[in-house]
């Protein structure tokens, strides 16, 4: 039986193009349903909440699914915002040399009206939008409330708020919608 069920795992493996779903998974307790983690390539980061990652040989831009980070470029906006630069380092730096995997949210659509993919990004197992916030680097946004990992991300926001981290060190910089002009 053991043999059976290997050989089965080897060939999805094989006919996925080595992406394999990961031992790891999370069950949504809305829904009940059992989420899988894709082991992913990153190609670039963009910026603190956008990258670049390979599958299948295919390159796609994947947006960090319930965060905003500033802007680290002036493409949408006139000026590079306070802490965008940082966001992008942090981002670029956390993610490096690591095994990186990409989990959806089963609330939420999985692209964005940009063609990004929309998930959340784990580093070594890690929920990279967590740690963006919980250094003060992003904001939680975008949610619908029954998101899977909501509560951890909003706990890391009031952490990083309480401490003035970075985003919040600047009175009224972060907004209900953004990010305010400083």
């Amino acid at each position: 039986m053991k043999k059976i069920v290997s050989s089965i795992l080897a060939l999805l493996i094989a006919l996925t193009g080595g992406y394999a779903i990961s031992d790891s998974s999370t069950k949504n307790s809305s829904t009940g349903v059992e989420n899988q983690k894709l082991a992913i390539e990153l190609e670039r980061v963009i910026d603190g909440d956008t990258i670049v990652f390979n599958e299948n040989g295919e390159s796609k831009k994947m947006r960090l699914l319930l965060i905003d980070t500033p802007e680290s470029t002036t493409t949408k906006t006139d000026k590079v915002q306070p802490f965008g630069k940082e966001s992008k380092e942090f981002l670029t730096d956390f993610l490096t040399g690591k095994n990186l995997s990409v989990e959806y949210e089963v609330t939420q659509k999985q692209e964005d009206q940009y063609g990004r993919i929309l998930a959340y990004l784990f580093a070594d197992g890690e929920l990279v939008q967590e740690g963006l916030v919980r250094e003060g680097l992003a904001r939680v946004g975008y949610e619908k409330g029954q998101e899977i990992y909501l509560n951890d991300l909003k706990e890391a926001e009031q952490a990083a708020a309480l401490e003035k981290k970075n985003i919040w060190s600047i009175k009224d910089y972060v907004g209900e919608y953004g990010f305010n002009n400083k």
